[in-house]
C-alpha cells in the first residue's frame, strides 16, 4: 500500500478495513519518505476504517482556485484591520476531527487575535477524483464536527466516459508512443477546439459530461448547515458545462458573505471595537458578484491541462518496466 500511495499520482484509490493504528503507521512512514512532497492526499474515516487516496487534478484546482481567489479578494474589502479579523484561503490545511482526518480541497479560515487563532467558516470539496458519495460524507462530517461553518460546497465533475491510459497496448496512440514527450504547446497544436472531449492520436484523454457547483449556507435560526435542505434558500445549484448558469450560485455567495459579515460584527462587538469601525463594517456590501465567464475560462484551462498531464504521465511511464521491452 505504501509504495502505491507514494506513486507520483493516484487519481482515486480506496482501502477498506484500515485500522487507526494502520493509518498512523502509514502516515508515519509516508512522512519519513518525504510524502509531503507528493501530490497525493489522504482522507481517513475513523469509524468506517476507510482510507481514500486522491490526487488533486489541474481541472478542479483551476476552477476552485479561481472561485476561492475571487472570494478572498472580496473578503479583503471588509473594512476591518487585519490585527482584528483576517480571512485566509487555504488548500493544504489538515483537519483532525473525531471521525475524519482530511485535507479539504479549499477552505476559508477566519483568523482573530492578530492571526493567531483561526476557525474554518467556508469549505469546498470536489467530486471528481473522489466519488460524490464520499464527498457528501465528508461535508456532513465537517458540518457535524465544525460548528463554526457557515458555507459548504462541492464541485461535481462528471466524465462522459471513464479515462483509461493507453498503457502498453501498441495500437493505442501509436504516433504519441513513438515520438518524444511533447511540450504542452506542441500537444495543444494537435488538438481541436473542444475542451470537453480531448482526443489526440485517436485516444480520449478527457471526456466531460457536466460540471456543476452545489452550495449550502447556514440558515437563520439554525445552529448548523442542513445538507438535506435542497429546496429552500439554504441550497444553490449552478452549471459550468455544458451550459453556463451561475445565477443561483451568485445568490448563495451573497448569502454566505452576509453570514461572514455578521460573524465579523460579532467579533468587533466582543472586543469593544471603535463605533466608527463597527458602523463602517455594517455599511459594507460585497463589491462584485462572481463572473461566470472567468470560471468558464478556468474550466477550459483546467480541462486542457488535465488532458496534457494524463498524456505526460503516461508518456513518462513508457520508459519503465513493464511498458518498455528491455530486459
Amino acid at each position: 500500500m505504501l509504495s502505491v500511495i507514494l506513486e507520483a499520482r493516484q487519481e482515486y484509490l480506496v482501502y477498506e478495513g484500515v485500522s487507526i493504528s494502520d493509518y498512523d503507521y502509514i502516515v508515519d512512514r509516508l512522512e519519513e519518505s518525504g510524502y509531503k512532497k507528493t501530490w497525493n492526499r489522504l482522507t481517513y474515516f475513523l469509524t468506517s476504517e476507510r482510507l481514500m487516496v486522491s490526487t488533486p487534478s489541474a481541472l478542479h484546482d483551476s476552477i476552485l482556485g479561481t472561485l476561492m481567489s475571487h472570494l478572498g479578494r472580496v473578503l479583503d474589502t471588509i473594512p476591518v484591520p487585519s490585527k482584528m479579523v483576517v480571512h485566509r484561503i487555504m488548500s493544504t490545511r489538515s483537519v483532525f476531527l473525531e471521525s475524519v482526518h482530511a485535507i479539504p480541497d479549499s477552505s476559508v479560515m477566519m483568523c482573530t487575535r492578530g492571526g493567531r487563532v483561526g476557525r474554518p467558516i467556508w469549505l469546498m470539496e470536489c467530486a471528481f477524483a473522489q466519488s460524490d458519495g464520499d464527498v457528501m460524507r465528508e461535508l456532513e462530517t465537517y458540518i457535524q464536527e465544525i460548528p463554526s461553518l457557515l458555507v459548504v460546497g462541492k464541485l461535481v465533475v462528471k466524465q462522459g466516459q471513464q479515462y483509461h491510459s493507453p498503457g502498453s497496448k501498441v495500437s493505442a496512440a501509436p504516433q504519441l508512443r513513438s515520438s518524444a514527450l511533447l511540450t504542452q504547446m506542441e500537444w495543444t497544436d494537435r488538438l481541436g477546439d473542444e475542451f470537453g472531449q480531448v482526443i489526440c492520436d485517436g485516444h480520449t484523454w478527457l471526456s466531460l459530461s457536466s460540471v456543476e457547483i452545489h452550495m449550502w449556507t447556514r440558515q437563520a435560526g439554525n445552529s448548523k448547515i442542513e445538507l438535506s435542505d435542497m429546496d429552500g434558500n439554504g441550497y444553490a445549484f449552478g452549471t459550468l458545462f455544458p451550459t453556463l448558469n451561475l445565477d443561483d450560485i451568485n445568490c448563495s455567495f451573497q448569502r454566505g458573505l452576509g453570514l461572514i459579515k455578521q460573524e465579523v460584527l460579532t467579533v468587533l462587538e466582543s472586543i469593544n471595537a471603535d463605533r466608527v469601525l463597527f458602523d463602517r463594517t455594517v455599511a459594507w456590501s460585497p463589491p462584485s458578484p462572481l463572473e461566470p465567464a472567468l470560471l468558464r475560462n478556468a474550466l477550459e484551462f483546467g480541462a486542457w491541462s488535465m488532458a496534457y498531464d494524463r498524456y505526460a504521465h503516461w508518456r513518462s511511464q513508457l520508459q519503465k518496466k513493464p511498458y518498455n521491452n528491455g530486459p
